[in-house]
């Protein structure tokens, strides 16, 4: 995740229409990119999960849950053009 990712732009503007949310990127990935800049000026928890393990996004989304107060809108997944980390 970086300032060329839809997701960060997403980000950026959601918080700026007040919206409160948490990130994500599989733990790996999240040593490439820049995801503590953006949670750090969004004001965001990062939850690591790799988008193949079912236990770690069902844990990503209890713990947005509990973080976000039970509700969650909406889920943008925007892995499409992420590095291949397992090769």
């Amino acid at each position: 995740l970086d300032q060329n990712s839809i997701a960060w732009h997403v980000a950026e503007r959601a918080h700026e229409e007040g919206a409160t949310f948490t990130l994500t990127n599989a733990p790996i990935a999240m040593r490439m990119g820049a995801i503590n800049e953006l949670a750090e000026k969004t004001g965001s928890e990062i939850i690591p999960a790799d988008a193949t393990s079912v236990e770690e996004l069902e844990n990503l989304f209890s713990k947005s849950q509990d973080i976000l107060g039970g509700k969650i809108d909406f889920v943008l997944h925007s892995i499409g053009m992420s590095p291949n980390i397992r090769k």
